[in-house]
């Protein structure tokens, strides 16, 4: 059996922000005993254990770090299940337990602070829980993929904040920390190349870089002139944006030949749907509904796969694709018929047209 006092001690203590004489003074005992304990030199005798775990409200187990291996498998396990979830309710009952139960691991720490971050009101409370995690992770976390993540979500934070009046927030807060965070060229998607030939798992790699790459040109593409929400930027005028569109689809039609999309599938059916909208502002009806009815189809095809399919294309012949990977509870035609129905900006008499009608009798 393992025990783990020494560095579990140490991170319970840096959570609390404690330093190891105010812990000592708690205690009863001196800050080099405290030190020689986080060190691993010794332990606390036996009935120390429980005022110990009472303080840092964990169970004396986990103060010791017993069956760390089995915990390791229930919290990878659990996080799988999050990571899979689109549905808020579920995901807060899995991470709210998690939290609880695994105060002090960075990887739940991090979900905490993305589930507060994206689906809940920003409160002053929800802000100071937010920004202390970020504290915590930034100060005690050795893992760069989370610190770095970390700084994402705090930098989205402040994006917001800076726009709501009386938060104490500006825009130079949110600007400070994208400075700090490293550039694409530094991300290990870009280091696919150093893989050699014929090694585990390499092509995979490669092909989740390309994937990674796609699915980021997209969202840095979109933003710069495409949309913000359904408000057009005019800079560009019509025919280029819809020439734009036009010429991503072709791309990526082009590389997923055979028709399975892999982790494109939603940015694929919503571009069709955004064309559709664009075409609608222009008052091009017919190429309007040709576009919703594609995005449609694509919904209906994504649904009927099989949760797990093996790609044909060219470029990602034999790879897995795991519909998972959009979320467990993400049903494609229900939020396509949500998009068509409430968020698009259409006018009641297009959606009285007999065609329209039948697309949304398509997703029923």
């Amino acid at each position: 059996m393992n025990i783990y006092f020494g560095e579990n001690l140490k991170n319970l203590r840096r959570n609390k922000n404690l330093t190891q004489e105010k812990l000592a003074d708690f205690l009863g005992v001196s800050f080099q005993t405290v030190s020689k304990w986080e060190r691993g030199d010794n332990y606390p005798d036996i009935t120390l254990l429980p005022e110990i775990a009472t303080f840092f409200k964990v169970s004396v187990d986990d103060l010791l770090g017993i069956n760390r291996a089995e915990n390791e498998k229930e919290i990878l396990k659990a996080i799988e299940e999050y990571d899979n979830l689109t549905d808020t309710d579920l995901k807060q009952e899995i991470i709210y337990k998690l939290k609880e139960k695994h105060p002090n691991d960075f990887r739940i720490l991090l979900r905490y602070m993305t589930y507060l971050v994206h689906f809940k009101e920003n409160t002053p409370e929800n802000v100071a829980k937010i920004i202390a995690i970020y504290e915590n992770i930034k100060q005690n976390c050795n893992n760069d993929k989370i610190r770095i993540s970390a700084k994402r979500h705090i930098a989205e934070l402040y994006k917001g904040l800076s726009e709501k009046e009386g938060s104490g927030i500006t825009f130079e807060d949110c600007d400070k920390i994208i400075k700090e965070m490293p550039r694409m060229r530094d991300g290990q998607e870009m280091f696919c190349f150093y893989y050699p030939k014929n090694y585990p798992n390499g092509d995979e790699i490669i092909m989740d870089t390309l994937e990674e790459q796609f699915l980021l040109l997209n969202t840095v593409y979109s933003h710069y002139f495409h949309y913000n929400g359904f408000s057009y930027d005019r800079n560009f005028s019509d025919e280029w944006v819809l020439s734009a569109f036009k010429k991503e689809l072709d791309f990526l039609n082009f590389v997923y030949d055979d028709g399975n999309y892999g982790k494109m599938w939603r940015t694929v059916m919503y571009m069709y749907g955004h064309l559709g909208v664009r075409y609608f502002q222009l008052k091009d009806f017919p190429k309007a509904l040709e576009n919703f009815r594609t995005m449609a189809e694509l919904a209906i095809k994504f649904d009927s796969l099989e949760r797990k399919t093996i790609m044909h294309s060219v470029m990602f012949e034999g790879k897995e694709f795991d519909k998972h990977t959009l979320g467990s509870t993400y049903v494609a035609k229900s939020q396509i018929k949500h998009l068509l129905t409430n968020k698009y900006p259409l006018l009641d008499e297009f959606k009285e047209q007999k065609e329209f009608k039948e697309i949304i009798k398509m997703l029923d």
